[in-house]
């Protein structure tokens, strides 16, 4: 029950809401995204809880998480969703203009949802129908859980891998 996570606007949630929020996300990936362990998942917002709990998420589920930073346009995002063979992303409601401009050229990228968002279809309503309890997916130290992408100054922007024993 201690503080996890604070946040502007009074926001407090303890390890066991942050516990309890990744595992209605994740039930929300499994159950209703069709994710399968090793799925890509791009993840887009700002650092703001909701992120946070979303990235347990992918790790609990068996995802890899692709994470971007909140500048990037829809060309750039395209580029790592085709490179990272995405297939799913969790993004923030504010960002979502540009990733909506991806998804047109992107046909492999078919799971999307949106948090921060109080719409009947945002990733908040998935998950209040969800359990909170999700058994995590066994992973070994060696599978890749994290592509990070580079920023491109020389180039083409490349994907680096890290694996669950790199974030640990």
């Amino acid at each position: 029950n201690r503080l996890c996570i604070q946040a502007p606007g009074g926001l407090r949630w303890s390890y066991a809401d942050l516990q309890e929020k990744a595992n209605r996300i994740a039930n929300v990936l499994v159950q209703d995204m069709g994710l399968v362990p090793g799925n890509r998942v791009l993840l887009r917002a700002p650092n703001n809880p909701m992120l946070a709990a979303c990235w347990f998420a992918v790790m609990k589920a068996g995802g890899i998480a692709v994470a971007t930073m909140p500048l990037l346009r829809a060309k750039e995002l395209k580029g790592i969703v085709a490179k990272g063979e995405v297939t799913h992303a969790l993004c923030d409601a504010a960002l979502a203009d540009e990733l909506q401009a991806t998804l047109a050229e992107c046909p492999q990228l078919t799971q999307v949802r949106y948090f921060n968002d109080a719409g009947p279809g945002g990733l908040e309503a998935a998950m209040a129908l969800k359990s909170p309890q999700f058994a995590n997916v066994d992973t070994a130290a060696d599978d890749t859980c994290l592509l990070a992408f580079t920023s491109g100054t020389t180039g083409v922007p490349k994907a680096t891998m890290h694996f669950h024993r790199d974030v640990m």
